[in-house]
């Protein structure tokens, strides 16, 4: 089933049924069709457990004869992370940003399995080999980057993480502080949104722990950002105000 989301973006929801002994290790993705908006099947997609926080880098493919969509080993990693035992119900929704989401519904009661606010996150991030050089550069954060409380009224939603970016770099990082107090975690592409359209871009996870978008310059050029003009990325996440990074959106302000 197709569905819209807030910003008109195609949202692709099913459910899968896990039965033990019974379900492959490879789980196929009814209604996902070879490209998704225009644009090429993802290799790898991002998937995320709503009900545990679990991520995975998962690899998809395809089956020539049938054109069916398969994540490789999908049901194996899942079955393992999620501690599925019993007959289980799956809802998943997949969007344009190459994410893909799920929740799990507990056998019997077929209540929606929600985790422990204390619970961790973990994320399996791919090495970015063309910034391997950059790793161990020290990172020194403008002190009016997460200072972004004078410019709420430009905010989508005030109470989302934001920043201002230093447009003197190619790439930018996301300030510690925001990471730490959000618990944000990362997609290795994000949706970048401004007043012309939408982009993706690729985020890097450096060795020394800095979380760095790639390809800013671009965005500057296209929205004619000139000296005295700020830009203000709203960080907005799948659940609500914390987690997984799901779109950057740019506000210019200009001088």
């Amino acid at each position: 089933m197709n569905t819209q989301g807030s910003k008109g973006d195609l949202i692709q929801k099913f459910f899968r049924v896990y039965i033990p002994n019974f379900t492959e290790d490879d789980m196929n993705l009814p209604f996902v069709s070879d490209k998704i908006l225009g644009t090429p099947l993802p290799r790898k997609v991002t998937v995320k457990s709503v009900s545990s926080g679990n991520i995975w880098r998962m690899e998809m493919t395809t089956n020539g004869e049938s054109d069916t969509v398969f994540l490789r080993d999908g049901w194996k990693k899942i079955v393992k992370d999620e501690n599925l035992t019993e007959p289980t119900f799956l809802v998943f929704e997949f969007d344009d940003s190459c994410v893909i989401h799920f929740c799990v519904y507990e056998h019997g009661s077929m209540c929606k399995r929600m985790r422990s606010p204390m619970g961790k996150e973990v994320i399996e991030v791919e090495s970015d080999e063309e910034n391997e050089e950059d790793d161990d550069d020290v990172i020194v954060e403008d002190e009016d980057s997460t200072d972004s409380h004078k410019f709420d009224e430009y905010l989508d939603n005030k109470l989302s993480p934001s920043f201002l970016v230093d447009m003197t770099q190619k790439r930018t990082c996301i300030p510690a502080v925001l990471i730490n107090d959000y618990n944000l975690t990362f997609p290795n592409l994000v949706i970048v949104r401004d007043k012309i359209g939408k982009l993706k871009r690729r985020i890097s996870i450096w060795k020394n722990g800095s979380v760095c978008l790639n390809g800013i310059d671009s965005i500057t050029r296209r929205n004619h950002v000139k000296r005295g003009d700020k830009m203000l990325f709203e960080l907005k996440t799948v659940d609500g105000y914390h987690g997984l990074l799901r779109e950057i959106k740019v506000h210019i302000i200009k001088c």
